[in-house]
């Protein structure tokens, strides 16, 4: 699919322009002191010398420190479609953006790899630990809602698992798949992206869709489970259920807009985006408070909380080896808000801990030998009180 869209572009491109220069791949990792090779290709409709010369960055300077300069090529009239292989030699860890200057001048027009994204490492062995740390905390994450649907089958009951919770992490989820499968899949909003950042990537990969699809219907599960098993009197309070009601018409006017042409497909599929973020900075509130009115975490699962954690650690971990071994550590401070997030994510975390294994340790103890009744009635008073 992706080689016909590339196909379709040239053809138009070949219909207003006398050639079209594409590197192959665009995307390419390499190590200081290693080489890495690429491919640039010309496609001209006329047999005439085509001279390239690079240039490096969003500024196109005709030097870099990076990487070895790359020498000018020409392509030779009697071949309009050919290609050459390019060796980058890396000198230096960081990002580069490698352009090109034609003569004649290619049209102003862009194919989505007119330019090369380069990756220099300081350590190729350091970059594959790397994607082996990303896989640890997606996998991490991605258990982390099995051990709350485990504790809830084998005790038949939800009493103890907060509801407004469970009904922010079901809209929170919502959204983030649609935003990643509308930046993943659909064209028209992927047209937008590449025009609003043409030198940018795709910010979303297919872990990041199956995540999301995946924390959506683990909380569905979750959801069903309190339908059919013993929830005392918790419901969803009303502060929840009116800023749920509130989130919903958000969305319903965006889309209403998105259709009458007022709102841009892109900027309403951030709006999605953007109700995860404040979800995710809220929902775990009400279960803190839940736990502290009770004085116990019965019922609701430490291993949750742990694996959640783990995942967090491992994904802030991440981050800073990529800092190191890309030389960009303003990279970690370049959304202030995912970064603000998961730090605040990973300290409601360490309060569960510490509510788990320290706070109410001795009282989960003694409740425990004396059934689910007790907590049933302390329950009654929580859901008044949300």
């Amino acid at each position: 699919m992706t080689l016909l869209i590339i196909i379709i572009k040239l053809f138009f491109l070949l219909q207003c322009s006398s050639h079209v220069l594409i590197f192959n791949p665009s995307i390419l990792t390499v190590a200081v002191d290693h080489n890495a090779s690429t491919i640039i290709r010309l496609i001209s409709e006329s047999d005439q010398l085509v001279h390239v010369t690079f240039v490096y960055g969003e500024n196109r300077s005709l030097t870099t420190d990076l990487i070895r300069p790359l020498p000018s090529v020409t392509f030779n009239e009697n071949l309009p479609k050919t290609q050459i292989v390019l060796q980058i030699i890396g000198r230096k860890p960081g990002h580069l953006i490698v352009g090109c200057d034609a003569t004649p001048v290619i049209d102003s027009n862009r194919t989505e790899r007119d330019f090369l994204r380069l990756n220099i490492a300081r350590s190729l062995n350091l970059e594959r630990f790397i994607y082996l740390v990303g896989w640890l905390y997606f996998a991490a994450w991605s258990c982390s809602f099995y051990p709350q649907i485990i504790l809830n089958f084998q005790r038949k009951s939800v009493v103890g698992l907060n509801f407004d919770f469970l009904a922010l992490n079901f809209v929170g989820f919502f959204c983030y798949s649609i935003y990643n499968i509308a930046l993943y899949s659909w064209r028209n909003v992927q047209d937008e992206y590449e025009k609003l950042y043409p030198r940018s990537v795709i910010p979303v990969l297919i872990n990041d869709v199956v995540f999301g699809l995946h924390g959506f219907i683990a909380t569905f599960v979750t959801i069903y489970q309190c339908l059919i098993f013993e929830r005392s009197n918790q419901r969803v309070s009303n502060f929840t259920s009116l800023l749920i009601i509130l989130i919903v018409l958000f969305l319903i006017l965006t889309t209403i807009l998105t259709s009458i042409g007022s709102i841009n497909l892109l900027n309403s599929i951030y709006f999605y985006s953007y109700v995860k973020l404040f979800v995710s900075s809220i929902k775990y509130f009400p279960q803190v408070l839940m736990n502290y009115r009770r004085k116990s975490t019965e019922g609701w699962s430490i291993g949750n909380i742990l694996l959640d954690f783990t995942g967090g650690i491992l994904s802030f971990s991440q981050m800073i080896l990529l800092a190191i071994n890309y030389n960009d550590f303003a990279s970690i401070f370049s959304s202030i808000t995912k970064l603000g997030l998961a730090f605040l994510s990973m300290g409601f975390d360490l309060i569960f801990i510490l509510q788990h294994f320290k706070f109410y340790r001795t009282i989960r103890r003694s409740s425990s030998n004396r059934g689910y009744r007790v907590l049933d009635d302390q329950d009654d008073s929580t859901a008044q009180h949300l």
